[in-house]
Formats: structure tokens, sequence, C-alpha cells
């Protein structure tokens, strides 16, 4: 197996636990006052590494009643959230496996889902979605 492959499925299996530990950290006052109904596009990205984000390839956030589903650069994902689990609590997940042609996209795409998981507040005003979390903030534009 290649390790391009290889990092892809990784970052497959990390991206469920990224986008719960987003959706998880999305539940204070700030949030629950205005849900994350609607659709999203990042429009800057930034980690401990520096900025981040490939205009040539959106990365998207929908959020739709119970329903989420999104394109990082390389791969969708979707999922059902779960409020018996506490705020927004994320229930099933699933994320297609697609290695990115590009070895750029796929660091974007891994980048993208580490700073995910990293995410612990959100805020929500003006038509964008603020996220952030230790050395991490990822800004979206609704859609």
């Amino acid at each position: 197996m290649t390790t391009i492959r290889r990092r892809m499925r990784a970052l497959a299996l990390l991206a469920p636990l990224a986008l719960a530990a987003l959706l998880t950290g999305c539940a204070d006052a700030t949030v629950a006052a205005e849900p994350l109904q609607g659709a999203w596009v990042l429009t800057s990205g930034a980690d401990a590494r520096g900025a981040f984000i490939d205009a040539a390839s959106p990365i998207t956030l929908e959020v739709e009643g119970r329903d989420f589903s999104g394109r990082s650069t390389c791969n969708s994902y979707s999922g059902t959230l779960d409020p018996s689990m506490g705020g927004l609590g994320l229930g099933s997940f699933a994320t297609t496996e697609a290695a990115c042609a590009d070895p750029e996209q796929m660091e974007l795409e891994g980048r993208y889902y580490a700073a995910l998981g990293e995410v612990e507040r959100a805020e929500r005003s003006a038509g964008e979605l603020v996220l952030t979390g230790p050395g991490v903030e990822l800004v979206f534009a609704a859609d």
C-alpha cells in the first residue's frame, strides 16, 4: 500500500472524530441561540503551521435539520446529528476514501480535518461561522 493511500485511509478514519469534536464543541450558548443550520463555505483556515486554503477546491459544510454534509479538498462527508448525545451530538458519519491526485490537496484536507478536531468554540454572526480552538481558526461564510 502506498504512503499516500495509507495517509488517506488514516484521514478517513480521523475525519469522523474530527467532525464529532467540531459538532460537540459547537454546543455553546452562542450557537444554541442561532443553530448551525445552513450552507457554509470555508473562507479562511489557520493552524500552528499558518494559513491554509485553496480557492480552487472549496471546503463546505451544510447542516439541514439533523443531517449534515460537506466536501473537503478530495472527499465528501455526511452524517446525522444526534441531540440525545448532548448538544449537537454526532450520530452516524461516512466519508469517501478517494486519494487526492495532488499531494498538496491531500495535505490541505489533512490539515482541515486536524483543525476540526481542535475546535472548542463556535460563534455565528453576520453571515459568518467562526470555529476556534487551541492554535486553529476556521472561518466559514454563508453559502
